[in-house]
């Protein structure tokens, strides 16, 4: 993928994001929000009981690249199945070199505030449940 293929990619998850809204009976309700980029999100968590994600959305407002990459967190999340420790092991520069880092530039903030609310989210769940993830487990 070319960098105006990115930057559309980018623009397109922003404008007409696929996991926007709340999950009204989620596990987990998470703020974050950057004071350097101006964004905020709400992650909302739902597990399946066996350590993995049953539904995972957002609500926000900010700039293209933080809500944009927000949804492209989502996205890789629930098209991987990703279990819950897994969202803990993912890589933030890892993110950005998939979302582009030519795209993104100096503002990793904002292309990283939805992973981390992601990852927060995760850990209120785990901690809340005593750190249990049942019998799902990183391979």
């Amino acid at each position: 993928m070319d960098r105006r293929q990115r930057v559309t990619r980018l623009v397109e998850h922003a404008r007409s994001p696929r996991h926007r809204g709340v999950i009204p009976d989620a596990d987990v309700a998470m703020p974050g929000g950057s004071p350097e980029c101006g964004g905020s999100v709400v992650v909302y968590l739902k597990a399946d009981g066996d350590g993995g994600i049953a539904g995972l959305s957002f609500t926000g407002e900010g700039d293209t690249i933080s809500q944009g990459a927000t949804d492209l967190a989502i996205e890789k999340v629930l098209r991987e199945g990703l279990s819950l420790e897994e969202v803990l092991a993912l890589d933030y520069d890892g993110f950005i070199e998939e979302i582009g880092r030519d795209v993104v530039g100096s503002r990793t903030r904002n292309a990283t505030l939805g992973l981390s609310t992601i990852k927060n989210a995760v850990r209120r769940y785990l901690r809340e449940r005593g750190g249990r993830t049942s019998a799902r487990s990183v391979s």
